[in-house]
């Protein structure tokens, strides 16, 4: 290829996590989830201070989604005990510009039986958590809009009460940074990373060559600057939860005690 073109060359569809690769993994694929599994497996593994850090609350939140499972995909509000011990998913979203999808008093009842996703009606940000919660191999997620009763006769005030514990808790937090609302989504298409492909180096010039990739690790600016840190709750979040997967429209980033991981496969020592 010519040394000034930008070759149209994607991350392979695999399970296998490849390091140097000119371009991410496609949002949703396999090897893109894979990514955010090994940091949640290596973490478990190895940062014994990120699973045993203090729990501030004895129960698990009022209530979680169900999320099912791909072959049986019914979503549904469930009840929790207040003995039972459950992993879940939290959402870190902006609200944005209303409408706003919640549950009521009014329609808490259907959403027991089963919240409907495939509606046009149903907020992007929350089906792509949805699919995240899935892919991480966990079967409950906490929205506030859906796991709060909203409204004049809802149950918000008692329930904001336990915002700290429902993070803290949190097996994951999941944030929607680059989203401005509920319907904007953050398993889109990122941001082209430009980059150069220098010949081989390898005899006669063969080999796969180098690559030479604009610099995109910035959580400054993707993360602490982005659309959701305009979000009031957002800082109580962040430093509740025990580690956090960020979306951003460059790229997905990790934070955990022991510090942060960009995509790139780089990592940010705190």
């Amino acid at each position: 290829m010519h040394p000034n073109t930008f070759e149209d060359t994607a991350a392979p569809e695999s399970n296998v996590i490849q390091i140097g690769l000119p371009r991410l993994p496609p949002i949703e694929s396999n090897s893109h989830f894979s990514i955010l599994r090994h940091w949640l497996g290596e973490c478990n593994a190895n940062h014994q201070n990120c699973i045993t850090k203090p729990i501030s609350q004895a129960r698990p939140p009022t209530r979680l989604i169900d999320v099912g499972t791909t072959a049986a995909p019914c979503v549904r509000l469930f009840d929790t005990n207040p003995d039972s011990t459950l992993e879940y998913i939290a959402l870190s979203h902006p609200w944005g510009a209303g409408p706003h999808f919640c549950t009521y008093r009014t329609n808490i009842t259907q959403h027991r039986q089963e919240i409907p996703v495939t509606s046009p009606d149903f907020p992007n940000t929350f089906r792509h958590a949805i699919t995240t919660t899935r892919e991480l191999g966990l079967q409950y997620l906490w929205i506030d809009s859906i796991c709060i009763i909203q409204g004049p006769d809802g149950d918000f005030d008692v329930e904001a009460k336990r915002m700290e514990g429902v993070f803290s808790s949190a097996y994951c937090v999941i944030a929607a940074s680059s989203a401005r609302g509920q319907r904007d989504g953050f398993l889109n298409p990122r941001k082209e990373r430009r980059f150069l492909q220098l010949p081989g180096r390898g005899e006669g010039g063969g080999g796969h060559g180098l690559y030479v990739c604009r610099f995109i690790d910035n959580f400054k600016e993707h993360v602490l600057e982005s659309p959701l840190s305009e979000r009031g709750w957002v800082l109580q979040e962040r430093a509740l939860a025990r580690r956090t997967i960020y979306f951003t429209d460059w790229q997905a980033y990790w934070e955990c005690g022991h510090g942060v991981r960009c995509e790139t496969m780089t990592k940010v020592h705190k």
